[in-house]
């Protein structure tokens, strides 16, 4: 008796590693496996396996594939030599060790998520893109909005993991599909996001200003405009949907929201300076923080006579 090793391959592109005994003079091979239970012809689905989607308490999806693509192209051509190339996990091979999955997931209902994000103990990119769609369709509707491309801002995300990835920070956890929103060392993890930012907005700062590659410069100029427009729309928000709030810090608008990532809008407005590195940006980003100051430590608006 001895065993014997095969991987299969479903159609979400995820794998199966079958562990089995054979011996020659059985007429059918019995085969035990983690997730499977096979007796000739017959097989038996018994669990989970190894995917790291089903395992986290997601679900594969094959919605938006040609997003997702197109997004991955735009990121490696930016990456190239600073990080590794992204591959749809419906065409992954395992046994490319420069190539990192990313998977397109949805999470049950009512369960917190993100639009993208490395989860821990894996080698993975996850996209959410109901969860991307609902983040949009938030910064995108309302007075003095601008229209978002949903490409060049996903490829900033993926930018940004590629960015975790690098530099090997941890990953988010999950619980039954559910985000995790604690974290034991909040300072550090936010200090990673911030890191993770710096590394995507200096890929596009870097290959917006090239000339030795015309195709990455466009992509990168594409990125760059569309977090210039996010920009424009969340300092619409504050504005206009939330009047007053620049005057006294508004915690639920300065603020962060979770402890583990810095305000969604303060990273925003420093990775578009970062990019830009004008004074316009600079301004913008200087009169946002200026604010969460005052609401960290708020003064009476009109003084006692």
């Amino acid at each position: 008796m001895h065993i014997e090793k095969l991987t299969l391959k479903n159609q979400n592109g995820s794998r199966t590693l079958l562990s089995f005994y054979t011996r020659k003079s059985l007429s059918h091979a019995i085969v035990f496996v983690a997730g499977i239970s096979m007796l000739g012809n017959s097989i038996l689905l018994v669990a989970a396996d190894h995917d790291p989607v089903a395992l986290r308490g997601l679900q594969h999806t094959n919605a938006e594939r040609p997003l997702l693509e197109s997004a991955i192209k735009s990121a490696n051509l930016m990456t190239k030599a600073n990080g590794p190339t992204l591959t749809p996990s419906w065409t992954w091979n395992e046994g490319d060790a420069q190539s990192v999955p990313v998977y397109l997931v949805k999470s049950p209902a009512g369960a917190i998520s993100t639009p993208a994000v490395v989860p821990r103990d894996c080698t993975c990119v996850f996209v959410n893109l109901p969860a991307f769609e609902a983040w949009l369709n938030a910064h995108s509707k309302g007075s003095g909005r601008m229209t978002l491309e949903s490409k060049h801002l996903l490829t900033f995300m993926l930018l940004h993991e590629v960015g975790h990835l690098s530099k090997n920070t941890t990953g988010a956890e999950f619980s039954n599909g559910s985000l995790s929103q604690l974290n034991t060392e909040p300072a550090l993890a936010k200090a990673r996001e911030e890191a993770a930012d710096e590394f995507a907005a200096e890929l596009v700062r870097e290959w917006s200003r090239s000339t030795s590659d015309f195709t990455t410069s466009i992509e990168a100029n594409w990125v760059a405009n569309e977090l210039t427009k996010l920009s424009w729309n969340m300092q619409a928000y504050r504005t206009l949907d939330e009047f007053g709030a620049l005057e006294t810090g508004k915690p639920l608008v300065f603020f962060d929201q979770n402890m583990s990532h810095p305000n969604l809008a303060w990273r925003i407005l420093r990775s578009n300076h970062l990019i830009q590195q004008s004074e316009e940006t600079k301004a913008l980003l200087h009169n946002f923080e200026e604010a969460r100051q005052k609401g960290a430590d708020p003064l009476p608006l009109y003084q006692s006579p």
